[in-house]
């Protein structure tokens, strides 16, 4: 490589430099990779951008304009030498383009932050003349981690004393650079550590800084659930709401944020904030606007409230809005059962609404967790899909942010994130724009068209079954609210139409049989087509191993990803019998009693089968299992990682112990700490 003195004093260039320099070591063994040496080969010229902004520091951006980090590279022989050219205005857009390079050319694939596939090359593998270009499709795009949940990095961000806390946080800040991505945030918790804090979350915005990443931290104004960190008491009168912003912020300021993310609710289904105090969340977005000259993005929900307008909004005009769908549903798609609605139109008619007024970004999720996906476990591919599709008609719309909302990585939510990361750039080839597809990861991890085509039918299936014929709604597990009577029985994830407390006691003849017909057979036709595509993939990945065309690093990917589908193949099969033992159990008078035990009996070997599974999957977990799969304590309000209740196959198990003793109330076999999830003692400790 080729810098000038000028490229490299700044922290993002020399970073991404080095960092370039070590990648191409590995992937080319024995090969001298050398910095301005003019005998080399293969030489990568780069320019002396210049910097980012005058005003601040190196990848910290003004509220307005993030650094370009659009880049060119023209390749051309020149004699015995083949030199490629990087045209790129900014540090930030020379680090791009040297990923970009590495990644789109080369094969390097940065899929997790603690997993890089590399190849392994004896020659310079790319023609000796192409250009080659990358376009960022939004001025912001990165990544949300939803710390309020206890995914990989939650305790890393908010515990100073954890070993490896920083190194671990620095390692995604890595990827995202590796990928991109030029923002991050996440959500505060209650309790940290106010003093220790300070001096880790500095070093970790200063590193992100360093390496072309905006930071934002998303707090709540006096949000009671799941351990938010609260900007002020609602019952601590003294001193005043508006006094306790104040300090707050002053606090919180010490670091130099980029953006803060503003939440207004009490609680998912509780009271609106911005109602009740509007003067003292008015006081604080000025203050982060105007006082703190900092970008402030309001939260929204696609919970509605009753006398409210659909999507809620800031007060000031300063302010910018973060629009969010959940799930894998798309903003466009015409059914998305979430939360009580029909679709989540709205929100996009909202974002179309309001780039014409403030600052807009795009905030979908990758992931659910709590009862939905990798907690049960599910493999949900249709993810890909809506993400996708987001992406393209938020582009159209004029959004300028793409901030996507991550609970955890694992069983298969990497291969999420990872696209989602490489969706947010346009390429070119020799001036011809790249295609890409759902499914275009996938397949430049397995450049196999055999298994090209399993994974284009297992997502088909997946979206004919699981979204088409709505087998969401028993896929994913309850969530307390949704077995408490009416009226608390508000809505999350989609759930069964009929609850199975009234199927069991109160349905209808002609409501059983609609249920045995519908999602029943279709559970079992899901089940069946499924296994029959993880098999066919098992078989054609035993075949790539033996001829040695796939390396030991995809071969586990894959691997990873079978185990995903076959699980929720099982997943699919446990709720059929469990469905059947239940409609059996209304037949006790009729001789019903032993027909459900010989169900639930099934149902409890493949729960079995699914366990060994998991065991293997716990194998391929990038961090400790202790970590993500057990008991611990926690700064969130869940005393156990994020894939604890996957451990057991806890939800399996409760419906099992349901359907036997008869008892659908949140109560029954209770995983979550309601007291600290609800929160309500944060009405009088701050």
């Amino acid at each position: 490589m080729h810098a000038s003195a000028v490229l490299l004093a700044n922290p993002v260039a020399k970073r991404a430099v080095d960092d370039a320099a070590a990648l191409l070591a590995q992937a080319f063994p024995g090969t001298v990779i050398a910095l301005n040496c003019s005998h080399a080969d293969i030489m990568l010229q780069l320019p002396q951008p210049r910097t980012s902004h005058p005003s601040t520091k190196a990848g910290q951006t003004d509220q307005l304009s993030p650094p370009d980090q659009s880049y060119r590279w023209d390749s051309r022989q020149i004699g015995n030498k083949t030199v490629l050219r990087l045209t790129a205005a900014t540090p930030e857009a020379v680090a791009c383009g040297l990923y970009g390079l590495l990644q789109e050319q080369l094969g390097i694939r940065f899929v997790h932050p603690r997993q890089t596939i590399i190849p392994t090359y004896r020659h310079w593998p790319l023609k000796p003349v192409f250009s080659f270009s990358g376009k960022p499709r939004f001025k912001n795009q990165g990544f949300h981690l939803h710390t309020l949940h206890p995914m990989e990095l939650t305790e890393q961000l908010h515990d100073p004393l954890l070993p490896g806390a920083f190194q671990d946080v620095a390692a995604y800040i890595d990827w995202l650079a590796r990928n991109g991505q030029n923002s991050f945030q996440f959500f505060l918790l209650r309790n940290v550590d106010r003093q220790a804090w300070i001096p880790h979350i500095r070093r970790i915005v200063e590193y992100a800084h360093d390496r072309g990443i905006s930071c934002g931290v998303e707090i709540s104004l006096a949000m009671m659930q799941q351990q938010a960190f609260q900007t002020l008491t609602l019952l601590r009168l003294y001193p005043s709401y508006q006094r306790q912003v104040e300090q707050t912020l002053a606090w919180l300021f010490q670091i130099p944020w980029d953006f803060i993310t503003l939440e207004s609710m009490m609680g998912e289904h509780l009271p609106l904030l911005s109602r009740m105090l509007p003067s003292a969340q008015r006081h604080l977005e000025q203050l982060v606007t105007g006082q703190y000259k900092r970008k402030l993005l309001y939260a929204t929900h696609v919970i509605s409230q009753e006398g409210e307008e659909q999507v809620r909004r800031p007060l000031c005009p300063s302010s910018g809005i973060l629009i969010h769908t959940v799930m894998c549903y798309s903003a466009s798609e015409p059914k998305a059962p979430v939360y009580g609605n029909t679709n989540q139109r709205f929100m996009l008619d909202a974002a179309k609404s309001e780039i014409t007024k403030r600052e807009t970004w795009y905030w979908p999720e990758s992931s659910y967790w709590v009862g939905f996906d990798s907690s049960v476990p599910l493999l949900l591919l249709p993810y890909l899909d809506s993400r996708q599709d987001d992406i393209r008609v938020m582009e159209k719309v004029g959004v300028q942010g793409h901030l996507t909302f991550s609970t955890g990585w694992e069983w298969g939510y990497w291969l999420i994130d990872w696209s989602i990361a490489r969706w947010t750039w346009h390429y070119r080839d020799n001036g011809v724009p790249r295609k890409t597809t759902s499914l275009s990861r996938l397949a430049d991890l397995f450049p196999d068209p055999v298994m090209l085509q399993q994974w284009r039918r297992a997502l088909a299936v997946q979206n004919h079954y699981l979204k088409e014929r709505e087998l969401l709604r028993y896929m994913a597990a309850a969530t307390p609210f949704a077995e408490l009577p009416p009226p608390f029985n508000l809505p999350f994830q989609p759930d069964p139409e009929i609850p199975l407390r009234r199927l069991l006691h109160s349905a209808k003849e002609a409501e059983t049989g609609t249920v045995l017909q519908g999602p029943v057979a279709d559970l079992a036709g899901y089940a069946l087509a499924m296994e029959q595509i993880t098999n066919q993939l098992d078989k054609r990945i035993a075949q790539l191993r033996k001829q040695k065309s796939i390396s030991p690093d995809q071969f586990s990917l894959a691997e990873e990803l079978i185990t995903g589908l076959q699980v929720t193949a099982l997943r699919a099969r446990h709720r059929n019998l469990t469905l059947q033992a239940l409609l059996a159990k209304r037949r006790d008078s009729l001789g019903g009693e032993p027909v459900c035990a010989a169900y639930l009996a099934q149902a409890v070997a493949v729960r079995q089968q699914a366990l060994l599974l998991v065991r293997q999957q716990e194998s391929r977990y990038r961090y400790p299992v202790g970590l993500l799969a057990a008991r611990r304590n926690s700064l969130t309000a869940y005393p156990f990682g994020y894939l604890y209740p996957t451990a057991s196959l806890f939800f399996w198990e409760r419906e099992e112990a349901q359907v036997r003793h008869e008892r659908f109330d949140p109560l029954f076999i209770n995983l979550w700490d309601i007291r600290k999830t609800l929160g309500l003692g944060s009405l009088f400790l701050h």
